[in-house]
């Protein structure tokens, strides 16, 4: 039953897509698309269930999809304990986003779309699946272009709004970036095993565990250059520094869409490569020095933008890359179980404040401006409540998910071992602590002005009803809502849109109780139940030490500091953030403009190759090459088939003196040979 998980969503793809269409309703095509993805995560539980009863890995063989000498490559799933808690995981808060989307999208203008839309979704949680039951790297690379393929429906999904249909694009194109470099790192990897060469990962493993010089050994060139072309990969998928630029864009789909790409699926499926290849990553210190290093600066970069930002959906859009930055640390340090749980938990979280998020657009008449918020607690109580949770968990409060997951991750980054064989191997640690309780501590703070701007106060939308809207305040709808509507009063979502946030919210809440510290149970569940999968990648950190609860301490202070500072400044003293914005005019809009990344690419990359292939490709290489070439033959054809004519006269003489002139020919020939 196990080929079913997969088979479900796509199964449901194709009756929305290709058989239903129009005939069905919003209601009956989130409906199946809903039942489909449902049955699957009942399935996976099932399966995850099985393997916490102490259940050997499920191979599953179908087909051998390609054979060719001593290459092979089958449609086959293998089914561990990673990929197990991974499909929970995709098929779980997929679920809920389905039954979410039917209420969100009532109000969708173009009916005859949402067939459409949930069609698209299933695929995505089916590419999904792909990716991350594949026992084999194509199958995973067919899943991994299948996520990128759907992102692009999905983020463009109202593609009659040309801004919408660019970020579609932009994510698709950004992401074959990385994606070449994934396959270079393939291609290489293969090339190097010899005769041992295998595409599949269980004997992979065990083929690296016996033979580690076929890879150049622990630090080797080729197991190090292998390593960073596969995260250049991840970069891409995982909006990393310098591929991170799609996601912010990815807002220009509808919510239910921001939640699935940001929170279970897409984005984490470069953390998932580097989970299952652990044993590969492990031996080259300074690939994994390089995935810490772009980890902790890229959620401190993400952090620095999302302070300014006014869209709530692109505060969380930079959080996701901030949270994203810290489980790249997480595994880029050793801790793999530690980034993997970062993963579950922000899953939780983060798919909660997107959902919430759009209950607040949904009510708002898609409004998606702060400041014209405000005062929604006492319009929208259970959003707010559900929302509270996720806001606590993403910060670290004690208790909540969030701060089981990221401590883990700020604890083992201050005392690894994994880069004592580099270059100021002992003080790389540290610099990264530093680096990623910044990002922590500026998370806290814009989050926390996320929360005043949008509940605490008075609710300013009816006041700014008629002066207009920005632009980027409906990017969450394509077909250009007007202001109607904001001078109604606010009010509490449907159920069906509100039911989901329940679930979410209990599972940020309770959520850490998956993988305790070790202070709190001797050994973590999460941690115990992933053991088998990095077996061959574990890396021994120090049990006890001194500076662990002051440094989890002064992290809790910083927060509630941070936490304070927000209140100052949007609660008590709303008008100070205005006043420093004018005091740091440069440092401002340079983080209200994402520090100008995109015009550097636009101007050092975009441009330059859009110019040469203008002026060179195209004015010289194909208007004088190629078309010379092409025209140059036709006219040698021209030319010959003239010659032709002029010898085919139709006179005897012409064609006795061609037949003797042959015939010389022939016999010079045979006398000469």
């Amino acid at each position: 039953m196990i080929s079913l998980i997969p088979a479900l969503p796509l199964l449901g793809a194709i009756l929305n897509g290709l058989v239903l269409q129009k005939r069905a309703s919003r209601v009956v095509a989130g409906g199946l698309a809903s039942l489909m993805v449902g049955l699957s995560a009942a399935l996976s539980f099932m399966t995850l269930f099985q393997l916490l009863g102490g259940a050997a890995p499920i191979d599953v063989p179908l087909w051998t999809w390609m054979s060719a000498g001593t290459f092979s490559a089958d449609i086959a799933f293998r089914v561990d304990q990673l990929t197990a808690t991974m499909m929970c995981v995709i098929t779980g808060i997929g679920f809920l986003i389905h039954v979410y989307s039917i209420g969100y999208m009532d109000d969708e203008k173009d009916k005859d779309s949402v067939w459409r839309f949930f069609a698209y979704l299933n695929l995505f949680i089916f590419a999904m699946l792909l990716l991350v039951m594949g026992d084999n790297f194509l199958l995973m690379f067919v899943g991994w272009e299948g996520v990128g393929l759907c992102s692009y429906l999905l983020i463009g999904f109202w593609y009659e709004n040309n801004d919408y249909a660019s970020a579609g694009k932009k994510a698709f194109i950004v992401n074959r970036v990385g994606d070449f470099s994934f396959v270079v790192g393939l291609f290489l990897l293969y090339w190097s095993l010899g005769e041992h060469a295998t595409m599949n990962f269980h004997q992979l493993e065990e083929v690296i565990a016996s033979h580690p010089e076929l890879v150049g050994g622990i630090g080797g060139c080729v197991v190090t250059c292998v390593c960073l072309l596969f995260f250049g990969g991840a970069t891409g998928k995982s909006a990393q520094i310098p591929l991170f630029i799609w996601l912010p864009d990815a807002m220009a789909g509808p919510t239910p869409v921001s939640a699935l790409i940001h929170a279970a699926t897409m984005v984490t499926s470069g953390i998932y490569m580097i989970c299952r290849l652990n044993f590969l990553f492990v031996m080259s210190p300074a690939a994994m020095a390089t995935v810490a290093t772009v980890g902790a600066l890229t959620a401190f970069l993400a952090a620095t933008i999302a302070i300014t930002q006014n869209d709530i959906k692109k505060v969380l859009a930079y959080s996701t890359v901030s949270q994203l930055g810290f489980m790249f640390l997480g595994v880029g340090v050793g801790a793999f179980t530690a980034g993997f749980f970062h993963v579950m938990t922000h899953a939780f979280f983060k798919a909660l404040m997107f959902l919430g998020s759009g209950s607040i657009i949904h009510a708002l008449h898609h409004e998606q401006d702060m400041r014209k918020m405000g005062g929604l607690a006492k319009y929208m109580k259970l959003t707010f409540l559900t929302f509270l949770m996720g806001y606590l968990a993403i910060i670290g409060f004690p208790g909540f998910s969030g701060f089981f997951s990221k401590d883990e991750i700020l604890w083992l980054t201050f005392i690894t071992p994994m880069f004592e064989s580099l270059p100021l191997g002992t003080v790389m640690p540290k610099v990264l602590w530093l680096l990623a309780t910044s990002a922590a501590l500026m998370t806290a703070f814009y989050m926390s002005r996320l929360m005043f701007m949008t509940f605490a106060g008075v609710y300013r939308g009816g006041a700014h009803a008629e002066h207009g809207h920005d632009a980027h305040a409906h990017a969450d709808h394509g077909h250009g809502h007007d202001a109607h509507g904001h001078g109604h009063t606010p009010h509490e979502s449907p159920m069906v849109i509100v039911g989901p946030l329940v679930v979410l919210a209990a599972l940020s809440l309770f959520g850490g109780l998956l993988n305790l510290p070790h202070w709190a149970a001797e050994h973590g569940m999460l941690h115990h139940f992933l053991d088998p999968v990095f077996e061959h990648g574990k890396v021994e950190f120090p049990e006890h030490n001194p500076l662990e609860f002051p440094l989890m301490g002064l992290t809790l202070l910083g927060i509630a500091a941070s936490v304070g500072l927000a209140y100052t400044f949007y609660v008590k003293n709303p008008e100070k953030p205005a006043l420093l914005a004018a005091r740091f005019q440069r440092l401002y809009q340079g983080s209200l403009n994402k520090w100008y990344v995109d015009e550097l690419y636009q101007a050092t990359i975009l441009t330059p190759l859009v110019t040469f292939s203008r002026q060179v490709l195209w004015a010289i290489v194909d208007s004088q090459v190629i078309d010379g070439l092409v025209n140059g033959a036709a006219s040698v054809a021209q030319k010959a088939g003239a010659l032709h004519g002029r010898l085919g006269s139709g006179k005897l003489q012409t064609y006795a003196i061609s037949i003797a002139a042959g015939a010389a020919l022939f016999a010079s020939a045979y006398a000469l040979g």
